[in-house]
């Protein structure tokens, strides 16, 4: 008479089984318990502007082409903010068609390196713990920023604040940092026999609407 034996029941691998607890960990972290989305639409008044500064040849560029979401609970801000916001770089008006073409090509190389992401990030010196409707808060948020095919960490100052629009809740979003071309590996623009400044001043100022409710 033969016996067989019991079926054994396949256990997971400790490396699958630690990855999957990874992965439920992160999302954890991305996505807080009571956080809202806040959506930025391509468009005014959205505005990206840069400044380039030389002591006899300045300009600067804008567009309002960005997009992207904000992650947070305004009840409770904590220590860090999911941010993803897209630029599109051919987009941007130095207000002369020649120089916007000589900035795409040989500058930015848009063809090649169309965005400029910022995805961040962690919280630092935040004034204040929670958003009050119709307030402001500040605070330094650390990311990482994704230019010309470079991907450096940035840190900039925050102003945020919270308002009631026609479309329902919203953020107001104030923010400037300097970029040095060379970090990001782009030539340094120059104009007759003038090179213009290599740190380049950058403002940001958004409007990001809190999205539906799924079903609403």
């Amino acid at each position: 008479m033969k016996i067989e034996a019991p079926a054994r029941t396949a256990r997971p691998q400790p490396r699958a089984r630690y990855a999957a607890q990874a992965i439920c960990l992160l999302l954890a972290v991305v996505s807080p318990a009571g956080a809202d989305d806040y959506v930025v639409v391509p468009g005014k008044p959205n505005l990206v502007r840069f400044e380039s500064q030389a002591p006899l040849e300045s300009f600067d560029g804008k567009t309002s082409q960005v997009k992207g979401t904000l992650v947070l609970s305004p009840a409770a801000l904590g220590d860090s903010i999911e941010v993803n916001l897209e630029v599109d770089l051919a987009s941007l008006d130095t207000g002369i068609a020649i120089r916007n073409k000589h900035m795409r090509e040989n500058h930015l190389e848009t063809a090649k390196h169309p965005h400029a992401i910022f995805r961040g990030g962690t919280v630092r010196k935040l004034s204040a713990p929670r958003l009050e409707p119709g307030a402001k808060v500040t605070f330094e948020i650390a990311g990482v920023l994704d230019l010309h095919g470079v991907q450096k960490p940035l840190a900039a100052t925050v102003e945020l604040t919270s308002a009631s629009g026609d479309q329902g809740p919203e953020l107001h979003v104030i923010t400037r940092f300097d970029v040095k071309l060379s970090d990001f590996s782009i030539p340094r623009p120059k104009f007759l026999v003038m090179k213009l400044d290599e740190v380049q001043k950058v403002t940001v100022d958004l409007v990001a609407r809190r999205a539906a409710a799924p079903g609403s």
